[in-house]
């Protein structure tokens, strides 16, 4: 018998001789004096799930996370960095990946537990929820370490930040088409900030840092979205794309890089990556594809589409690139676009050099 189900039958003896826990299809009541009891069977079931029927996925997690620790330990060290702000659930999956994955364990334990589902369902139940939220959180845990990765490549000293504000709801559906939103100076800051979600009225980048490899400034964007509304001010050291144009040349099409970098003589020539009408034309583009999106070619084209119209769209001065976390997909380098070069890199942040590379050309 597998130990998760040795486990499991602790929890149910543990529900049996305690009658005032109730678990039930449409009832949880568990007294707070037993709660501490409760949860720790439970959570040992969670645990061992994971651990029996997960051990390949968790492996791969905890390669990533040993390799996302380890620069990030570099770089808060050199830097005196003092915090880094993404989304919890991916910090959790790249600091404690067991903890993070067993998440998806809570309600269907639960619901097997009353009887609302039975084991059959609860395990495929459970495949799929752990099965999608590892290659979610992986693919976005895998471009952190990359983003720090390359980071630590620029050989940075000071790290910035543009101090754009946060408008309230009413402010939001008062403001008017016409106004412009002020654009701050960068900031220097010892905390790197991911975009975690938040409505924005401009693009800024996730950090600014000054490269002493260059001996210039060095942008970059994730999680590219739209912009809410106008900035008041545009550097005239950059090009920049009129929305406009781009929706009458290409029609309306979503683009989704993974990454934009910006290389500058100054930190405010590149503190602004988009408003509600302009883009601001990138050195760089580099997008991340996972080995395991392999098994889905529709996924890999669907992407690949993504890459090429990115490329395309924003030609990005100095090129563009995908890193691989794994092997070439079969037939990828067909559907790219000739221009965009593959690199395939692992979790072996030597091989991002390249990209450090056609930065100084």
């Amino acid at each position: 018998m597998p130990r998760w189900k040795e486990i499991y039958s602790e929890l149910k003896k543990y529900v049996a001789e305690n009658q005032d826990v109730r678990v039930q299809e449409n009832l949880i009541d568990i007294p707070r004096a037993k709660q501490p009891a409760f949860y720790t069977i439970f959570d040992r079931v969670r645990e061992a799930y994971i651990l029996e029927e997960f051990s390949p996925l968790l492996k791969v997690a905890e390669g990533l996370s040993t390799a996302y620790l380890d620069i990030v330990a570099e770089i808060t060290k050199n830097m005196d960095l003092k915090d880094i702000l993404m989304p919890n659930d991916v910090e959790r999956f790249l600091h404690r990946p067991l903890n993070q994955l067993r998440r998806e364990i809570f309600d269907p334990l639960f619901d097997l537990l009353g009887g609302t589902i039975d084991e059959q369902r609860f395990v495929l139940e459970t495949a799929a929820d752990v099965n999608s939220s590892f290659r979610r959180l992986y693919q976005e845990g895998y471009e952190k370490w990359a983003v720090f990765s390359l980071l630590q490549l620029f050989a940075p000293d000071k790290l910035f930040y543009v101090p754009l504000r946060t408008p309230g709801n009413k402010e939001i559906i008062k403001h008017s088409a016409l106004a412009r939103e002020t654009l701050p100076l960068p900031i220097e800051t010892k905390r790197f900030a991911f975009e975690v979600g938040h409505r924005q009225p401009l693009l800024s980048p996730d950090a600014i840092i000054h490269s002493t490899l260059l001996d210039k400034y060095v942008a970059f964007r994730t999680n590219f979205n739209s912009a809410m509304w106008k900035a008041d001010s545009y550097s005239e050291k950059r090009e920049w794309y009129e929305i406009e144009t781009l929706v009458e040349e290409y029609g309306l099409i979503t683009l989704k890089p993974d990454l934009l970098i910006y290389i500058a003589d100054q930190a405010e020539d590149i503190s602004l990556v988009a408003d509600g009408e302009k883009i601001c034309r990138p050195d760089l583009v580099v997008d991340f594809i996972k080995d395991d999106m392999n098994a889905d070619q529709s996924l890999i084209w669907e992407r690949l589409a993504n890459i090429n119209a990115s490329y395309t769209i924003l030609e990005p001065v100095k090129g563009s690139f995908v890193v691989l976390g794994g092997g070439t997909p079969s037939d990828m380098r067909e559907q790219l676009a000739k221009e965009v070069d593959l690199l395939e890199v692992g979790l072996d942040k030597s091989k991002l050099i390249p990209i450090i590379s056609a930065i100084k050309v």
